[in-house]
């Protein structure tokens, strides 16, 4: 999807990020993206009980999130 001339960020459902900067590690998944009325991508992130639209390009900045490692069961 190219938005304004510009490729979409690689972003998917289920992808998961943490706040730059939060001390506390919340991890927030992709529950959802569209793309709004003027041509921007968005994603809807999800952590427990809370819910926060972000666009695509703000998510995919390591000045304000990092990708968050898809955590393992420990056998």
């Amino acid at each position: 999807m190219d938005i304004f001339g510009r490729k979409a960020p690689p972003l998917q459902v289920g992808d998961r990020f943490r706040k730059s900067g939060d001390r506390f590690g919340k991890v927030w998944q992709v529950s959802r993206l569209w793309v709004t009325c003027d041509g921007i991508l968005h994603s809807r992130l999800r952590s427990a009980s809370e819910t926060r639209i972000i666009s695509a390009v703000t998510l995919v900045d390591p000045d304000f999130f990092t990708p968050a490692p898809i955590e393992t069961e420990r056998q």
